[in-house]
């Protein structure tokens, strides 16, 4: 079988480990805030959680579309066209760049949107205009990366993203809980310029190894042209998945902010149990893509059996990191209760309500995991708008709207129904995306397009 090695365990890990940390990159800084302000104050923790959420809604259609610059990349250097690599790369850039032109009057005027309750405002605002002046930053991180996805180069991403979040976590605590003598705490705003400060030290380790001589001379990465063809395909190609997502997206922060401005508890609950599902979501999102690039060449070779072997082994990594998931929340929920309640205390009362919101907890990253996974299956075969239809279906008809309901006729009391309804939203998603998969439409459509002898 043509490529065979990048199939073989050792590279599928690290391949697969290089887009997981790409996608994880912004998000397991957004976590670390989470945690290390959970430990500060939990107002500071649900500020941040709300704050983080908007964010990351607002700039996800940038930094999804930023992402398929790895396609074209793939491309020009499987056909040995190293000259034309970088070039997709710089499109990008360019749109980072651009980006800073909705990011920044975003930061000034998002106190207009009213999305936090009057407790919050102060620090949620301070978190939130910080994260968004500097967005763009993090869509450039993402568009230089796909230079080095593209290629294979892992480790260059690897190393990237593991050196930023250990810096994060440092950075996180150092300026969140103050130093005596130098500065005051800052609380949310110290997490949030800790934040931005690791996005500037991605962008300038990936910039080193893009320019270093090697990168200049065989990828011509100085070849920094506007060209508006290749700039409008990758908005062509990204466009509809992003806004796809966002809407996704957009669910899961309107669910948010039903329940901060419910109740504090909720609100206090919700934004420990969405910094998990966070960390895992991406997780998810990173398999998910790592297996949709293989299975993409492995169509190609008409290699039907590897694509569904391939799926085996990763159903069979994600199963194993929710049998480590349930440990804490499932077996000893009391180790995340524990962990909370080192925050403020006080928070007897919560745990009937969060040992059962872990537990459901479970059963949605279990079912977001399948479900990612068949997605990026699909994805492969150019089957991308069933999926997405689907998961925006479920997600706003299941969840949001009665979610929504029940915020507005003041009946949501407790954060219970919400977590009974969004593992159903999960269930339905992973049966009807096997049933759609069995068909293998997203197989026959792509292959019966390709000469025989392909």
């Amino acid at each position: 079988m043509q490529g065979t090695d990048v199939y073989k365990n050792k590279e599928l890990i690290k391949f697969t480990l290089s887009l997981v940390l790409a996608s994880l990159s912004i998000n397991l800084m957004l976590v670390t805030d989470r945690t290390i302000l959970g430990l500060y104050s939990l107002d500071s923790m649900n500020a941040a959680s709300l704050g983080g959420n908007f964010d990351t809604t607002i700039s996800f259609i940038f930094t999804s579309i930023a992402q398929i610059a790895t396609v074209f990349v793939g491309q020009y250097n499987g056909i040995k066209e190293f000259d034309k690599t970088a070039r997709a790369p710089w499109q990008m850039i360019y749109l980072g760049l651009a980006s800073f032109l909705f990011f920044i009057p975003m930061a000034v005027f998002c106190d207009h949107f009213n999305i936090f309750p009057k407790y919050l405002e102060e620090e949620g605002l301070a978190y939130t205009r910080i994260l968004l002046s500097f967005a763009g930053f993090h869509v450039i991180s993402i568009a230089l990366s796909s230079f080095f996805i593209g290629r294979k180069q892992s480790y260059i991403v690897i190393f990237t993203f593991l050196v930023g979040n250990l810096v994060n976590v440092a950075l996180d605590y150092l300026l969140v809980f103050g130093v005596k003598g130098l500065f005051d705490p800052m609380g949310a705003k110290g997490a949030a310029i800790a934040t931005i400060s690791v996005e500037i030290i991605f962008d300038i380790i990936f910039a080193t190894v893009f320019f270093n001589k090697n990168n200049r001379t065989k990828f011509r990465t100085l070849d920094c042209k506007f060209r508006p063809n290749l700039f409008v395909d990758c908005l062509k190609i990204g466009f509809p998945i992003s806004l796809g997502k966002f809407l996704n997206l957009l669910g899961w922060f309107c669910i948010f902010t039903c329940f901060i401005n419910a109740s504090k508890d909720i609100a206090t609950i919700e934004s420990f149990i969405m910094g998990i599902w966070m960390a895992f979501i991406f997780f998810a999102d990173g398999t998910s893509r790592a297996l949709s690039a293989l299975s993409a060449n492995l169509i190609g070779e008409r290699q039907l059996g590897t694509i569904q072997s391939l799926l085996k082994k990763f159903l069979k990594a994600n199963y194993v990191l929710c049998a480590i998931y349930s440990i804490p929340l499932v077996f000893f929920p009391e180790i995340m209760i524990h962990f909370l309640d080192k925050a403020e205390g006080g928070i007897t009362h919560l745990i009937p309500d969060l040992k059962f919101t872990f537990t459901s907890l479970f059963l949605i990253l279990l079912t977001d995991s399948i479900f990612y996974l068949y997605c990026g299956l699909l994805t492969s075969g150019g089957d991308t708008k069933f999926p997405t239809y689907l998961d925006i279906s479920t997600l706003w008809g299941l969840v949001v709207i009665p979610v929504a309901v029940m915020y507005l006729t003041n009946t949501l009391t407790s954060i219970r129904p919400a977590y009974v309804l969004i593992p159903i939203s999960g269930i339905v998603n992973c049966i009807v995306i096997y049933m759609r998969y069995k068909k293998l439409l997203w197989y026959k459509q792509l292959v019966s397009k390709m000469p025989e002898n392909q």
